[in-house]
Order: C-alpha cells, then structure tokens, then sequence
C-alpha cells in the first residue's frame, strides 16, 4: 500500500531573493590557489578523500560528506587538497539573500564554513551530476536552476540544524598582514616590511603567520598572486603579458614559471583546461 504524504504548499521560502545558479564544476583538477569571489557564493560538495582548505586565512580539515561554503568575498584556497585525492562538485550561485544577512553569506560570521552533511550525501550526491548535466544541455538552464536552489535549501537546513559556532579570538597581527597583503599583493613586499606593520620580528611573524594560516607570509603572497591569476585566466580574455604585470610581474616568463610551479601546468594550458570543465561561469572577482 502506498502511503500518501500531504504537502504544504503554503511553506514560505527562508530566501528574500532566490539564489542563481552561475556554474558548475567537478574537482578533478585545476584546483586553485588562493582567491575570492565578490559576486558569488560557492557551495563544494566532497565526494570523496579528505585534506585540508584555508578559508579566510584559517586551515579548515575536511572530509567525504562534507559541504564546504565560501561566501561571497572570503578568501579561500583549494590547493592543499591536490595531495589526498580529493574529488567534488562545486556550484556558484548568485543573489542569494537571507533576511538580516549580505548577499551572497549563507554561513553566518565566525561558524565554521564546514557543513557536515553526511546524512544527506546519497541525495547531495545525485543532484550535483544532474546540474551538470542540465546545465550542458540547450535548453536545460532552468532545470540546473531549480536543482541547485534544491542544493542551496537542503544544505540550508542543515547549516541551521548543525553549524558550529567557531568564535574565537582572531589573532590580530595575522589579520592585519592578511589585510595588508590583500590591498598591496601585486607589490614587492618584504618580510621586514610586513613584521614592521605589526611591530613584530620576523621570525615570530613567520611561525604565528604559518601556524594560523598553514603558509609562511611569502608562500601566502606568491599563492594571492596565484589566485588572481587564475580568476583573470577563467573569467577574462586579456594577454598573458598583462595578467602577469596585473598580479606584480614584470617579467611573463618568470609569472609562467612561477605560476606552474604552484599548478602544476602553464598559464596557457590552466586556462584552455577550466574552459573545458567549467560550465556557465560568467566574469568573478577579476
């Protein structure tokens, strides 16, 4: 006998504005070093392995199940991820607004941008392939569409069934480097200058520094650097020469060498590989 379930159709949506879906992808490669989005919310569902991501300057350990939520404007970097296999999904969606909240900020401030989401992985699991192939399809956007608002709305409810509150005590002198970095990346900064902008010596900036955000100052400028060149190389057409100077380099050849070393490909086949797996992104952080 099949039992009949009765539906409210009268359920009001928690959203002031319905999210848009922007793009799809799956993370088989190309994972990216350190960026940010202003004009979207990302939602990475893991398939599979575990590791670890710096979202806003801190290391965030993951494993299968697990949805990762990076909010519009908040630095993250998937890089560390390469080394344990992880594979998942991700889809970005656009004017997304949750009442008393920015746009684009599903994960309110100081929760954790880990969402376990173990107890609905099988469905999570089958709804990711199916945006994608929606979202391929002629035709097929407005179905993708409605899939991932079913996304959004699942992990929703489980951000306000079990997120974690992460209040802590930010430690003031990375901030303010992070900070700093953020305006004056694409400039010759020195470890002497920064440990002077927090009245610091260098060598307690450089462990406090790594200890908080898994990366030495340096290491976290070159892969800043790394970041914006990847948005430039996804999202724009400009020339290798200007994307290298946009991002501090003088010399392109150096910026390819440099930009390899932490992809693992030239900037060329970078962008010729996302064009190939991305689907329906339109111009981000750039």
């Amino acid at each position: 006998m099949v039992q009949l379930i009765e539906l409210n159709a009268q359920e009001n949506s928690p959203f002031e504005n319905e999210p848009q879906l922007l793009g799809v992808y799956h993370w088989s490669e190309g994972l990216r070093s350190m960026h940010k989005h202003d004009d979207r919310l990302e939602l990475n569902f893991i398939l599979s392995g575990n590791g670890t991501q710096v979202i806003d300057g801190e290391l965030c350990n993951v494993q299968a199940g697990d949805v990762l939520i990076h909010n519009s404007g908040i630095l993250h970097d998937e890089s560390l991820m390469i080394c344990s296999q992880v594979k998942a999904w991700c889809i970005a969606v656009a004017n997304l607004k949750l009442p008393a909240r920015p746009v684009n900020e599903l994960v309110p401030k100081n929760f954790s941008p880990r969402i376990p989401c173990q107890a609905v992985a099988e469905q999570l699991a089958q709804l990711y392939p199916l945006i994608h192939i929606y979202a391929e399809q002629q035709g097929g956007y407005q179905i993708a569409n409605a899939l991932a608002r079913a996304v959004v709305l699942i992990v929703y409810k489980i951000i306000q069934s079990t997120a974690l509150d992460t209040t802590k005590e930010k430690n003031f002198i990375v901030e303010r480097v992070r900070n700093y970095v953020e305006e004056h990346y694409a400039e010759n900064l020195s470890l002497a200058e920064l440990s002077g902008l927090v009245r610091s010596n260098e060598f307690y900036l450089s462990h406090v520094f790594k200890k908080v955000t898994g990366y030495s100052p340096q290491q976290y400028i070159l892969r800043r650097r790394i970041g914006k060149a990847q948005c430039l190389l996804i999202y724009t057409s400009l020339p290798l020469t200007e994307i290298s100077a946009r991002v501090g380099y003088d010399d392109s050849n150096y910026f390819s060498r440099a930009f390899k070393k932490i992809t693992g490909m030239t900037p060329r086949l970078y962008r010729q590989k996302w064009r190939e797996i991305s689907i329906g992104s339109i111009p981000s952080d750039v």
